[in-house]
């Protein structure tokens, strides 16, 4: 699928212009960057979501993780890798020169204005196993395919069940993609589930601790987060609900850590 059509397909799903130019860059970069360092990394995240599992949440941020014990690329070296791909569908979309900037964990790519399209993070810490990693197709240009590599959405619905509980402060973008991937039809294996409740013993995270998590994705909440990420009739339709629809899977996905209450 060519630029042109990949826009307009991000379009009919619900987003605008300008943000489905920026994901089918984003698209365009991780197929790059899977190409030509193609065993350094998994891509993970609200980027999987949106490029691979049909998610209507814009993101902006590519996010990376590192694999095995090798030395992972540096982000000049990513750099140096998205640039001339990026350069040459920025100017067929008028958003170019870039302004592509690296520092010690991320990239930064700009439009010639300054205004940020996206950002790419390399996270070192973390793993995935292995039977949980599949693959995605990605057009590159003039006949040229990449593969990119990311956690399944098992996986990826364990990374964000703790990630809801475990980030310094609630984000409602992790509520509604677990909403997403619930209503998608995933659940937690009995590993996963075994694993996430390793990992809220070991952060002592109890059933009253949950529950005031849930608590917190509130209007106000989502509001500020969700109203400039998602399609309007998808938005509108959750406010009328006044944004149950995004707690009551969370209700289900930790059920078995509520009842202890």
């Amino acid at each position: 699928m060519n630029l042109a059509a990949q826009i307009a397909s991000y379009v009919h799903r619900g987003f605008t212009r300008e943000q489905a130019e920026v994901i089918a860059m984003m698209r365009l970069a991780a197929g790059v960057l899977f190409r030509d360092l193609p065993e350094s990394f998994l891509l993970f995240g609200g980027a999987t979501l949106l490029l691979f599992h049909d998610s209507v949440r814009h993101s902006a941020d590519l996010d990376l993780l590192g694999r095995g014990e090798r030395d992972l690329p540096s982000a000049n070296d990513i750099q140096s890798s998205i640039s001339k791909e990026l350069e040459s569908a920025a100017e067929a979309l008028n958003l170019g020169p870039l302004k592509i900037g690296a520092s010690s964990n991320h990239v930064l790519v700009d439009d010639r204005h300054g205004r940020r399209l996206f950002k790419i993070d390399i996270t070192r810490m973390g793993s995935v196993f292995e039977s949980a990693v599949e693959e995605h197709t990605v057009d590159i240009g003039d006949g040229g395919v990449a593969t990119v590599k990311s956690p399944t959405r098992d996986f990826l619905l364990l990374q964000k069940a703790e990630c809801f509980l475990l980030r310094k402060y609630v984000k409602a973008r992790d509520a509604f993609d677990i909403h997403c991937l619930r209503e998608s039809g995933i659940r937690l294996s009995e590993q996963f589930e075994n694993h996430l409740d390793d990992a809220l013993k070991n952060n002592e995270i109890d059933a009253d601790a949950i529950a005031a998590r849930i608590k917190q994705v509130n209007e106000r909440l989502c509001k500020a987060e969700l109203q400039s990420v998602l399609p309007t009739d998808v938005f509108d339709r959750l406010e009328r609900e006044h944004f149950q629809p995004l707690r009551d899977p969370l209700n289900e996905l930790y059920a078995r850590w509520l009842k202890e209450n």
